[in-house]
């Protein structure tokens, strides 16, 4: 029903995890399993060692974006002449 990619990356000289995708069918969305594949990959980064991991999203996937607000993330910077934002999340 979805799918979650996850690594480790170094970004301004200090290790982050990096969430490559994130994914569910349509179906499926809006029914808590988009916070199930955000607390796994927190669980992956944290055991990890990371305490800061970022995203890349486009600028009209409002659902999207929505969602890692949701989940505490901010957006740090506009990418790739506007065509992609990044977003990043700390663990607590």
């Amino acid at each position: 029903i979805g799918q979650l990619e996850l690594t480790l990356k170094e970004y301004d000289g200090k290790q982050i995890g990096y969430v490559n995708l994130y994914y569910l069918i349509p179906e499926k969305r809006g029914m808590g399993y988009g916070t199930l594949l955000h607390n796994y990959a927190l669980k992956f980064f944290n055991n990890n060692g990371v305490n800061e991991y970022h995203l890349r999203v486009s600028p009209s996937n409002h659902n999207a974006i929505s969602f890692y607000l949701k989940n505490g993330m901010k957006k740090i910077k506009s990418e790739m002449n506007g065509k992609v934002l990044r977003f990043s999340g700390t663990l607590t």
